[in-house]
């Protein structure tokens, strides 16, 4: 058995049976091992490193799974960095494997040598560099085993070649020992105190205008049906930040929708107008927190204590599990069943008027295509890249269930889409993602920048809808110079030459639409649902 055979055979081991990547020198005894495991592990190849690791992100995302991400050295390791940095900022679980030159060649500058331990442990949970092949097996299951402990987040090990070629002894025995977590950050994250819920429990029974801000730990934790059974037993509104989209049903009454500069500006009265404020899985960062403190208690509860009082001060800080600790306020409260406790909450100031996205036409029509894609393909995965389209897909979809919006919330990364959509889509065709679909909700300026991944779609024969909502120009990048720099507008004009998206689906083997109205989307979703293949619908607004 050969380095490569072992690290091949732990993530077999370990319940993983899809990863992504892209071959290339140094890796290619690893791409021998993956061969010979084909029945076993499938690998997915992208058009570039940065949509592959993506796509790993994207399918830990929608499955729950470990996402697996593979590139050669140097470059091939270097260009995962963007994605890298997506997965920690988002909390997603993520192992990167990246193969280096030969032990004796690392610190020569060798060709395609790169420290690729230095360049990612900022952005990383835990890494490691492997030269010994005695460390490899306990190294990789303790990547395993950190990357979902505490608050989830990606690991990189980088493993020299002659490690991945080592031929291990036959005498040798093999180890699943990977207790000893002591080189790593501590994961731990401490029981739901019992004292501190029966406080909370108080200041919820006090307060007259309580709001709950749900945040991306909600769904980490599976804590859905715990905010569902607190908003309700307590009658407590809801606001949500980008990452918690879908926390509620879209038309229950306690929903008060996105939270922040491009939220709903009915969850910022709320949480104005509210004496306290609950966050949950939140990090009060500067595109969720708009509010005064003044006058509000700020109950703060994250499974990550450096969250804590960061970025607010924090009445009541809770370092847990936001499932377990929702769990043992609802039991204070005494809270059976999800009947809606009568308390007034209607509480806000009238809603803003004149917080459009597009235009008032345009969101209009954004708004009917939601609900047609709704209608016609029911219970999907909502992913979108990063700009106006991704607010507006925020604000204006009808989600109805949690955790259908996979999105980059904390590291805003343009790009993000096509491979994100690509793992969601192969989590979905095996059955173990939220939902029977996808669907990819990009805008003209993110997609140029990974449109080539429609080659992976194609390649694998992801059948995903892809609707662009195209307004000629890099919307919300435009949006701040006309809001802080004048109307100066450079690099962002919308007179620039957007691509026929129409035509590059069509040279990559897709379907592809233009359409300018309702009838023409519907049209055209209907020819998408009676094909055999994914599509791009080029929405013109």
């Amino acid at each position: 058995m050969t380095g490569s055979d072992l690290i091949v055979k732990i993530l077999v081991d370990s319940g993983v049976s899809v990863c992504f990547g892209y071959p290339g020198g140094a890796a290619m005894p690893l791409y021998d091992a993956l061969y010979k495991k084909r029945d076993k592990i499938r690998h997915v190849r992208t058009a570039h490193e940065q949509g592959a690791s993506h796509a790993a992100d994207g399918y830990a995302r929608a499955s729950g799974k470990l996402g697996v991400c593979i590139a050669t050295s140097g470059p091939g390791a270097t260009n995962l960095v963007t994605g890298i940095a997506t997965a920690f900022s988002d909390s997603s679980h993520v192992l990167f494997i990246t193969a280096n030159v030969d032990s004796s060649e690392i610190g020569t500058d060798s060709f395609q040598e790169a420290d690729v331990a230095g360049i990612t442990t900022p952005v990383c949970k835990y890494n490691w560099t492997v030269r010994d092949p005695f460390a490899l097996e306990k190294t990789l299951r303790k990547a395993i085993k950190l990357a979902f402990e505490g608050r989830p987040g990606p690991v990189l090990i980088d493993v020299a070649h002659d490690v991945l070629c080592f031929n291990y002894p036959g005498d040798y025995s093999f180890s699943a020992d990977d207790s000893d977590m002591s080189e790593a950050r501590s994961p731990g994250v401490p029981e739901a105190d019992d004292k501190l819920a029966e406080r909370i429990a108080a200041e919820i029974k006090k307060a007259s205008r309580p709001v709950m801000i749900a945040g991306g730990g909600v769904g980490i934790s599976g804590a859905w049906e715990e905010v569902f059974k607190l908003s309700h037993g307590a009658s407590i509104p809801v606001a949500s930040t980008l990452m918690a989209c879908g926390v509620l049903p879209s038309d229950d009454p306690l929903n008060l929708g996105m939270v922040g500069r491009y939220g709903n500006p009915r969850a910022l009265s709320f949480v104005e107008n509210s004496d306290l404020v609950i966050a949950v899985g939140m990090r009060f960062s500067n595109r969720t927190h708009g509010f005064e403190k003044a006058g509000k208690k700020i109950i703060h509860i994250d499974s990550d204590v450096s969250e804590l009082g960061k970025n607010i001060e924090t009445d009541i800080p809770v370092w847990g599990d936001a499932k377990a600790v929702l769990s043992k306020i609802i039991e204070k409260l005494e809270i059976k069943g999800s009947e809606t406790a009568s308390r007034k909450t209607d509480f806000c100031q009238p809603e803003k008027t004149g917080n459009c996205l597009f235009s008032e036409s345009a969101d209009r029509l954004v708004s009917e295509v939601f609900l047609k894609i709704k209608e016609k393909l029911g219970d999907v995965s909502v992913v979108t890249d990063v700009g106006i389209h991704q607010m507006a897909t925020a604000r204006l979809y009808p989600f109805e269930k949690p955790g259908r919006l996979i999105t980059s919330g904390g590291f805003g990364t343009m790009g993000f889409g096509l491979g994100a959509v690509l793992g969601a889509s192969v989590a979905a065709e095996e059955g173990i993602g939220v939902s029977r679909g996808t669907v990819l909700v990009t805008g003209d300026g993110s997609l140029r920048m990974s449109v080539a991944e429609l080659a992976s779609i194609r390649e694998n024969g992801i059948k995903t809808l892809i609707i662009v909502l195209n307004n000629k120009s890099l919307g919300m990048v435009r949006d701040i110079q006309k809001s802080k720099f004048g109307r100066r507008y450079i690099a962002t004009d919308a007179s620039y030459r957007v691509p026929d998206f129409k035509a590059a689906a069509k040279a990559y083997g897709l379907s592809g639409f233009t359409v300018k109205d309702l009838q023409g989307f519907e049209k055209a979703l209907d020819q998408y649902i009676g094909g055999r293949k994914a599509a791009v619908i080029d929405v013109r607004i």
